[in-house]
C-alpha cells in the first residue's frame, strides 16, 4: 500500500507529465554520463590493480577516498545550495542570480585553498602518518594540490544544473574528467610511475576542468539574462543574499563531508587496519557494487531543482508524485544490478586478478545494502530541497557515528566484510532518517507499493535468469553474460508490460519527440 498523504490522482495531469518528461530527458542523457563514469572509475580500478597489484591499487584509493572526503570540506556545502537557491531566485529574484554563482564559487575556491594549506601544514609538522602509511599520505599530498580546482568544478557544474540544465555537468564532470583519468594514469605507470605519480594522474585534470565549467557557467547567466530580457545583475552579491547562502551552505558543508566520508571511510579505515591490500581488495569490490547507483545518481542530478522549484511554489503534490514515480524507477533499473552481483560475485572479482576474489564476501553484502539505499529512492535530496539543510547534518552526524563504531569493532573481527555490513546498516539508516523528517516537514513519504512492486518486478526476473545462468556456464563470465542477456530482456519485457503503472510512457514519448519544452520554460515568469 502506499503511505503518501496526497492521491496521485489529485495532481494535475499536465504539471506530473510536465515534471515527468523533464525529469525523463534529463536523466536519460544523465543515465548515460553516470554509466560513463561509473564505466571509467571501473576502467581506472582495474588499470591500478593491473599494474601496481593489490598493495599498490590500496594506497592509490585510500588517497582518492582521503581526496574526495577533503574536496567535500572544500566545497564549503556551494554545490547543494547552487541546485538548491538558484531554481528559486530564476522565479523570485532573478536580478540576483549573477551575484549569488559569483559567491558560490569564490567561496568553494577558498574553502578549497583552505583545506589545501590545512593539510600541508599538518603533514609538515607530524611526525607520523596521518594516514597510516607514509604512502598513503605521500599520495594525499600529490593529490591536495589540486582541492581548489576541484572545489570550482564540482560548485560550477552544480550551478548550471540550477539553471535546468545538466549538459555540462555530464560531458565534463561524468564524461570528460572520468575519461581522461585512466588515460594520464595508464601513461603514468606506462612510464614506471609509483602508486604515487598515479595519484598525482588522477588529480591533473582538475585544473582545466574547472576554468571550463566556469566558463560554461558565466555563459548560462548570460543566457539567462538574456531570455528574461531585464538587463543584467551584478556580480556582486548582497549581504542578504551572502546571508542566505552560507546560512544554506555552510551546515551543508559538514553534512556533505559526513556524506562522503559514509562512502569513503571505509576504504581509508580498511587501510589503516588491515594494510593497504586489504583496502585495495574492498575499493575493488566498491566500485563494481557502485554500478547499481547510476540511475539514482543520475535522477538525484535532474529532479533536485525541480524539488526546489515546486517546495517553493507550496506544489507538495507534485512533489510527492516526483518523487514518487523517479523512485519506481530507481529501484526497477538499479535492483537488476545488485542481485546479478551478487550471485557472481566471484566471478566478477577475478577480473582484475585472484587475489582480489577474496572481496567476494563483501561484494555480496555491499549489494544487500545497496537495495535498502535503492528503495528510499532520492529521499535525502528532497530533504535538502525543503531547505532545512541544518537536519541533514544532524542525520550525518548519527550515521557517520554508527559508521565509525561499527568499522572500528567489525572490521578487527569481520575483516573487509566488517565493514561492508557497517556500510549497509548506515545506508538503510540514511534513508530511514531522512524519510521520517521528509514526512515531518512535508507530508511526503514513501510508496510502499510501488517500491514493494518494484523489488518484486527485480527479483522475479533477475532470480530466474541468475539460476539459468549458473546452470548453463556456472560460475564463470559465461554464466554472468547468460544471465545478464537474460535479465535484460526480461526486464524490458516486464516494463513493457507494466508501462502504464510505471510512467515508463513518459520515457517512450521522449524517445519519439525530440526536444521538448523544459519545465522551467513552461512556467510562468515571476
Amino acid at each position: 500500500m502506499s503511505t503518501s498523504t496526497e492521491p496521485e490522482a489529485a495532481v494535475p495531469a499536465r504539471s506530473v507529465t510536465a515534471d515527468l518528461r523533464s525529469a525523463a530527458r534529463g536523466g536519460l542523457f544523465t543515465v548515460a554520463g553516470a554509466a560513463t563514469s561509473t564505466a571509467m572509475g571501473f576502467v581506472l580500478t582495474m588499470l591500478l590493480a593491473h599494474e601496481l597489484g593489490a598493495a599498490g591499487a590500496g594506497v592509490v584509493q585510500q588517497a582518492i577516498a582521503a581526496a574526495t572526503i577533503a574536496l567535500a570540506l572544500a566545497r564549503l556545502g556551494m554545490d547543494t545550495t547552487a541546485v538548491w537557491l538558484l531554481p528559486r531566485l530564476r522565479r523570485q529574484a532573478p536580478a540576483s542570480v549573477r551575484g549569488a554563482c559569483t559567491t558560490i564559487v569564490g567561496l568553494s575556491a577558498l574553502g578549497g585553498a583552505l583545506v589545501t594549506a590545512a593539510w600541508l601544514g599538518l603533514d609538515a609538522l607530524s611526525g607520523r602518518p596521518l594516514l597510516g602509511d607514509v604512502r598513503v599520505d605521500q599520495a594525499f599530498t600529490a593529490v591536495a594540490w589540486a582541492l581548489p580546482f576541484g572545489a570550482v568544478m564540482l560548485t560550477a557544474l552544480a550551478a548550471t544544473r540550477g539553471f535546468g540544465n545538466v549538459v555540462p555537468f555530464n560531458l565534463i564532470g561524468n564524461i570528460a574528467v572520468p575519461g581522461l583519468r585512466p588515460v594520464v594514469v595508464g601513461l603514468v605507470c606506462l612510464m614506471g610511475g609509483s602508486a604515487v605519480a598515479a595519484a598525482w594522474g588522477w588529480a591533473v585534470v582538475l585544473p582545466p576542468a574547472a576554468a571550463l565549467a566556469v566558463l560554461v557557467l558565466a555563459r548560462r547567466v548570460r543566457a539567462e539574462e538574456q531570455r528574461r530580457d531585464d538587463g543584467s545583475g551584478s556580480w556582486r552579491s548582497t549581504g542578504a543574499l551572502r546571508r542566505q547562502v552560507l546560512g544554506f551552505g555552510l551546515p551543508r558543508t559538514v553534512s556533505t563531508m559526513l556524506e562522503q566520508s559514509l562512502a569513503w571511510l571505509d576504504v581509508i579505515l580498511v587501510g589503516i587496519l588491515l594494510g593497504p591490500a586489504a583496502a585495495g581488495i574492498y575499493g575493488v569490490a566498491s566500485r563494481f557494487v557502485a554500478g547499481g547507483q547510476v540511475v539514482m545518481t543520475a535522477l538525484r542530478i535532474v529532479v533536485a531543482p525541480q524539488f526546489s522549484a515546486r517546495l517553493a511554489m507550496g506544489e507538495k503534490a507534485e512533489a510527492q508524485h516526483l518523487y514518487a514515480v523517479t523512485s519506481t524507477w530507481i529501484v526497477v533499473c538499479g535492483a537488476p544490478v545488485y542481485l546479478l552481483l551478487a550471485c557472481f560475485a566471484p566471478s566478477i572479482l577475478a577480473l582484475p586478478g585472484g587475489e582480489f576474489v577474496e572481496g567476494d564476501g563483501a561484494m555480496v553484502v555491499l549489494c544487500l545494502g545497496g537495495l535498502a539505499l535503492l528503495s528510499g529512492g532520492n529521499i535525502q535530496s528532497l530533504l535538502l530541497m525543503t531547505g532545512r539543510s541544518g537536519w541533514a547534518l544532524v542525520d550525518k552526524l548519527v550515521v557517520v557515528t554508527v559508521s565509525v563504531t561499527g568499522n572500528l569493532v567489525l572490521i578487527p573481527v569481520w575483516g573487509i566484510t566488517g565493514a561492508a555490513a557497517t556500510s549497509s546498516a548506515c545506508w538503510a539508516l540514511d534513508g530511514l532518517l531522512a524519510a521520517v523528517q521528509v514526512r515531518r516537514f512535508t507530508g511526503i513519504s514513501p510508496s510502499l507499493r510501488r517500491i514493494g512492486g518494484g523489488l518484486a518486478l527485480a527479483f522475479a526476473v533477475t532470480a530466474s535468469a541468475a539460476l539459468a545462468g549458473l546452470a548453463l556456464g556456472g560460475q564463470s563470465l559465461t554464466g554472468l553474460a547468460v544471465a545478464a542477456a537474460l535479465t535484460a530482456l526480461g526486464m524490458l519485457g516486464a516494463a513493457y508490460a507494466a508501462r502504464g503503472p510505471l510512467h515508463l510512457d513518459e520515457l517512450s514519448g521522449l524517445l519519439r519527440r525530440r526536444g521538448g519544452t523544459r519545465l522551467s520554460e513552461r512556467e510562468p515568469r515571476s
